[in-house]
């Protein structure tokens, strides 16, 4: 792969997470709103938050972990690294995952953009239908 084909793909993926970026951790956001409404209130101190996790059934103690998730995740694209994602990492496939099916048609096709030219890096990002 030549040098300006790299820069071009860089340049792509640049643009796209840019793009990305904000509508992602919307719906990250919406994602996080819908599980807290569905949960008991969260208490602030950490002795109060370990009694509520362990007054927790089941599929509330996964829905409560899958928002500690969202919320991490919302976070790293807000600038605050989230535990095992790359803090050089703009848009880690856990984020990417956890957005898309958000019944945003735009979001989807976004992301779909992205992975295509994370994944491409020896094609020219015009190739994979990028102008």
């Amino acid at each position: 792969m030549n040098a300006s084909v790299a820069a071009v793909n860089a340049h792509v993926r640049r643009e796209l997470a840019e793009q990305l970026r904000g509508p992602a951790q919307a719906a990250l956001a919406a994602r996080a709103a819908a599980l807290r409404a569905d949960l008991p209130p969260r208490p602030a101190t950490s002795a109060a938050r370990y009694t509520w996790w362990r007054s927790l059934n089941p599929e509330q103690a996964r829905r409560a972990a899958l928002l500690d998730r969202l919320e991490a995740l919302h976070g790293h694209l807000g600038g605050v690294p989230a535990l095992g994602c790359s803090p050089a990492d703009p848009l880690p496939a856990a984020a990417l995952e956890a957005a898309e099916g958000a019944g945003d048609a735009e979001l989807d096709r976004l992301i779909t953009a992205y992975r295509t030219a994370s994944s491409s890096e020896g094609k020219d990002a015009r190739s994979i239908g990028y102008e």
